[in-house]
């Protein structure tokens, strides 16, 4: 009776954490985190019946300590397999891609420096990746720049270098990101030393 309601306490958690953040991403405006939502929500599905089927499958049903250590491998095991790995392949694909789009769009921003017949090829290429500056914040300072030039018909080379060095900060923010679907629990966890605790509880339960 007592493993039951327990059993039942875990999967309605386990349910409303993983319902509770897919809902959240899924209102997510981030280009970036906002598909993670399907990977929770699958989490959420497959963590559940795994819990489920293990517990009604394992006759005679096993002590405490056995049936908390199957649940928690089950659902670490759910959570690399859903979220953590196809999360992490899903973040690095999308930052590659936006910053190799900012790097192609500087190395049209040098050639305006070099002669500014350059410009319209540039300004076409802005409209198009208008998404992902606003993604990186560089709206702002590209919009400046490319209405500026449009207007003088000129590269003024003081706003060109800011904008250049502000391009190189972005690419390089994005570089430096956590591809990890969840920094803020791994960060959690190495702070507060529960990731070393998770693991000797493991190896004891197991």
């Amino acid at each position: 009776m007592f493993l039951d309601l327990a059993v039942v306490l875990v999967v309605v958690a386990n349910l409303s954490i993983a319902t509770f953040f897919s809902y959240d991403l899924h209102r997510s405006i981030s280009r970036r985190t906002k598909p993670l939502w399907r990977f929770v929500a699958t989490y959420g599905v497959v963590s559940t019946s795994f819990v489920v089927a293990f517990y009604l499958i394992y006759v005679p049903r096993p002590s405490v300590l056995g049936v908390a250590a199957g649940i928690f491998y089950l659902l670490i095991g759910s959570f690399v397999f859903t979220i953590e790995v196809p999360g992490y392949l899903l973040l690095k694909r999308h930052d590659h891609q936006l910053a190799k789009y900012l790097e192609d769009w500087r190395s049209d921003l040098v050639r305006v420096g070099y002669s500014f017949q350059n410009f319209s090829a540039l300004k076409s290429k802005t409209a198009a990746g208008k998404r992902s500056f606003e993604e990186t914040n560089l709206n702002r300072v590209i919009g400046d720049y490319i209405e500026h030039s449009d207007r003088m018909q000129n590269n003024d080379k003081g706003l060109w270098t800011l904008t250049i060095g502000e391009v190189n900060r972005a690419i390089d923010q994005i570089e430096g990101m956590s591809k990890h679907p969840a920094p803020e629990l791994i960060e959690v966890l190495s702070l507060s030393g529960l990731s070393f605790i998770i693991a000797q509880l493991l190896r004891v339960l197991g």
